[in-house]
């Protein structure tokens, strides 16, 4: 998902749109705090030697790539 679009300003007049935008606001934060919490996907890795093959797995495939 582009996140880059939530940095630029923009401007409501219409007040009712107002409204509306307020009240999808606060319906996104109540069933927010409804939602259950998603499990991590992976692990925290905190041996070196592991970090570094992980580390080195992931160079590998930049390159491959072309990204690199």
């Amino acid at each position: 998902m582009a996140t880059s679009s939530i940095t630029h300003n923009f401007f409501i007049t219409d007040p009712a749109a107002v409204e509306r935008f307020v009240q999808a606001l606060e319906e996104s934060e109540e069933e927010a705090k409804h939602r259950p919490p998603t499990e991590p996907v992976g692990r925290i890795l905190t041996d070196p030697r592991e970090l570094a093959t992980f580390a080195s797995k992931i160079k590998a495939q930049l390159k491959t790539e072309g990204k690199v």
